[in-house]
């Protein structure tokens, strides 16, 4: 009971009918996935439905949260709905045993936050979203010819797996990156969910090398619905940074871009990362939108 309303709360799995309704419901992209990728997650009170979540599972076993959507039905107050959607999903997270669970909100979406925050999402960081047109007058790209001459380029394969891991482990030592301390405990299951997209295209992933010594890698997703590219991840070992690297990376972002006929290319960057802020700033992205991101760290 609560406000004195009697509430019979019950929170299930929506029915394969419901599907797309509830993926438009909390504001996720609908699409065929596989059995088991996303689960679908309805409140019900007193026959009505109340609420809505989905979690949406990566490649690498780990969840991203879309919603809880809250509906004026039943006798439950819209904080009771979210929290009995949110219990559940921590509940099939913790059956699952992901390393982390990860939501995005809007700043003004403070009740939302508020909610996590009491379920155990205690990190909370400010993103932005950048992007670069790349069609109409744009500003001139930054010269990187002279950056780096002593440097090489390779695609991912399975042979170089190995490679790509340690250097992407590498990249976060001394991070401004807030995510650099999750991913470092399990940079495998990290490289997993970066891998795990529709459109996976090892050659947009690229491993840098200086000599005989890898120095960090650029991890990229082609969007063809979107004619988009986005920057997946960009990182490099503490000694190969402020020298030349991230322009080089970015000149074959650019270039892949071109290659695709991509109409934008796309990234998401901690608002306290100044470094990054400055390096996509030089190449002409502007921010179109600031989100916060909660995170719960479960099985670390």
């Amino acid at each position: 009971m609560e406000n004195g309303y009697p509430t019979s709360l019950e929170v299930r799995t929506a029915a394969s009918a419901d599907h797309a309704a509830v993926a438009r419901m909390c504001g996720m992209k609908f699409s065929e996935s596989p059995s088991g990728q996303v689960e679908y997650l309805e409140a019900y009170d007193q026959k009505h439905a109340v609420g809505y979540l989905a979690l949406a599972w990566s490649g690498g076993g780990n969840v991203w949260l879309w919603g809880p959507k809250v509906t004026p039905r039943g006798t439950a107050s819209a904080s009771k709905v979210a929290r009995a959607l949110i219990a559940e999903a921590n509940q099939r997270i913790a059956v699952r045993k992901a390393t982390l669970a990860q939501v995005m909100l809007n700043p003004t979406q403070e009740d939302e936050a508020t909610w996590y925050a009491e379920s155990g999402y205690d990190t909370r960081i400010a993103l932005e979203l950048l992007t670069r047109p790349l069609t109409g007058n744009q500003p001139q790209l930054p010269d990187s010819s002279g950056a780096c001459s002593d440097w090489n380029s390779i695609a991912y394969a399975p042979p170089c797996h190995t490679r790509f891991l340690r250097a992407f482990a590498d990249s976060h030592a001394e991070s401004a990156d807030c995510l650099a301390l999750y991913r470092q405990s399990d940079p495998e299951m990290a490289l997993a969910d970066f891998r795990a997209t529709p459109e996976f295209n090892p050659r947009l992933w690229r491993l840098f090398e200086s000599g005989t010594e890898d120095t960090g890698c650029l991890l990229l997703n082609h969007h063809s619905d979107e004619a988009a590219l986005e920057i997946a991840y960009l990182g490099f070992k503490p000694s190969y940074r402020g020298c030349g690297w991230g322009q080089r990376a970015m000149a074959v972002a650019f270039s892949e871009a071109s290659r695709l006929e991509c109409r934008r290319i796309n990234v998401g960057v901690d608002a306290q990362n100044m470094a990054a802020q400055q390096l996509y700033a030089r190449w002409g992205f502007w921010c179109f939108s600031r989100q916060q991101v909660l995170i719960r760290a479960v099985n670390a």
